[in-house]
């Protein structure tokens, strides 16, 4: 009798044994109707609400007790448009389908194979179109870009100009059409210069460009926010806010702004135990400047203020324009202005030359061809007026070179010209270092000018002048 009870214990515990193995390794199922919490209830009510919200096992959505995929998380991606439940490192994503006062209708909208080969990615929404960006997975990360393929219902590579890596230092904006990575941290298990379970890091920040399907290299890390983030050892839990995120280190808030580039760190030490009690920021999302926190287990939720009193602005950005290359585009500059002034010198120096050949050659056949003829009338009033002591107002001048109906501008200019052009001739042919015609302020009107001859000059001029006459 004793053999017989034994073989049925041993017969039971067999089927148990192969039940529970064959409820471990169900699958789940393609349709959930789950109940209307207040959690859901409150999401759904902001239609404009942005979030990605990482749920707490208490609060998961799609139930997946008994299977494999229990210990995995489950996190809530939800746009203006849409709300959908991704089971995290599978790929499986589930979409709200429809509601009624109690129950919403989730279903899978995937029919992904492959698992595990994007632990810890990054999904957002962009244009109606759902994106997973990097993990780790096969003993690597990778920063690879997937757009889920409503069609074939799998994620389809994008394609793009670089591998951009990260960890959880990544923040997308839907206003902005931008992914955010401040700077890469590379795992690769299959490389002997990245030591097992290390990680290489790369400091040069950049974002990708939504529109442009397209990273953008923003600069290098500044040295004092890299000895920030070198002190975090656990990179997970990032809160979204507006313009960035908000991220606990060393048992403090910081807040780090991507759309300014700017750094804060919180001052207050009640602010900075709240999250800290609350670590993992689970079942949290901000709101148009609230935090919400909902407690699965009474169905609550407590709020607290996002607010920039309650942190200060540290004096260095995330990233730095790059100036590695700035001595190379100095250098080009300076040897182009050098190039510049140079050839601007000899070109001067070439004109000066061929000016005094021809004032010399003009000198030596007939010094009065040196002027012309409103340059000879006009040393004719000014050597005139200068003999009888007395000066010549610029309307004299005007009426000499016959601009007096011009506009001020133009005068001035022929005037200035006239004048140099002159002085330049006379000092030449001369070979002195006076001009020939010089100015003063007129005593009763400071505004104004006079000109004359200088009296050291008016025998010289005269000379001059009856010699041109005479020939």
């Amino acid at each position: 009798m004793s053999c017989i009870k034994t073989i049925f214990l041993i017969i039971f515990l067999n089927i148990l044994a192969f039940t529970q193995i064959n409820a471990q390794h169900s699958e789940l199922d393609t349709v959930y109707f789950v109940k209307k919490t207040p959690f859901l209830q409150k999401i759904l009510s902001y239609q404009d609400l942005y979030a990605n919200i990482n749920l707490s096992p208490d609060n998961y959505l799609i139930p997946d007790q008994g299977t494999v995929y229990e210990p995995n998380g489950q996190e809530i991606i939800k746009d203006k448009n849409g709300l959908y439940v991704n089971i995290q490192q599978t790929g499986f994503v589930y979409q709200l389908f429809g509601q009624n006062d109690s129950l919403l209708e989730f279903r899978r909208i995937d029919r992904t194979i492959n698992i595990n080969y994007n632990i810890g990615c990054y999904h957002f929404l962009h244009e109606d179109k759902l994106y997973s960006y990097g993990g780790y997975g096969f003993w690597k990360t990778n920063g690879h870009i997937r757009q889920f393929n409503v069609m074939d219902k799998q994620w389809d590579i994008v394609p793009m100009n670089y591998e951009i890596f990260s960890n959880g230092y990544r923040w997308y904006s839907n206003e902005a059409e931008k992914l955010y990575v401040p700077f890469q941290t590379i795992m690769n298990a299959g490389l002997k210069f990245i030591p097992e379970n290390k990680l290489e890091t790369q400091w040069e920040s950049y974002y990708l460009d939504l529109k442009q399907k397209a990273w953008v290299t923003l600069g290098m890390v500044d040295p004092s926010i890299k000895k920030i983030f070198e002190e975090d050892k656990n990179p997970t839990a990032f809160l979204s806010v507006q313009n960035g995120f908000l991220h606990i280190i060393n048992d403090e808030i910081y807040y780090f702004n991507f759309i300014e580039n700017k750094v804060f760190k919180s001052t207050k030490s009640d602010y900075n135990q709240f999250f800290i009690r609350r670590i993992g920021f689970k079942n949290t999302f901000e709101y148009k400047g609230q935090i919400y926190i909902y407690y699965p287990f009474t169905g609550q939720f407590e709020s607290v203020p996002f607010n920039l009193s309650n942190f200060e602005l540290l004096k260095f950005p995330i990233w730095r324009r790059d100036t590695g290359s700035d001595k190379y585009v100095a250098f080009i500059l300076l040897f182009i202005l050098i190039v510049f002034f140079i050839t601007r010198f000899f070109k001067q120096k070439i004109q000066q030359r061929i000016v005094l050949s021809q004032l010399k050659h003009l000198k030596a056949k007939s010094v009065g061809q040196a002027f012309v003829g409103t340059e000879i009338s006009l040393i004719d009033m000014l050597l005139q007026a200068s003999l009888a002591n007395e000066k010549i107002e610029i309307h004299q001048i005007n009426h000499v070179l016959g601009i007096k109906d011009k506009n001020v501008g133009l005068q001035k200019k022929v005037r200035s010209d006239v004048i140099n052009a002159i002085n330049d001739k006379y000092q030449i042919i001369t070979n002195g270092p006076n001009p020939l015609i010089v100015s003063v302020r007129k005593e009763d009107d400071k505004r104004f000018l006079e000109y004359f001859i200088l009296a050291s000059e008016i025998k010289e001029i005269q000379k001059i002048i009856n010699k041109s006459k005479s020939n």
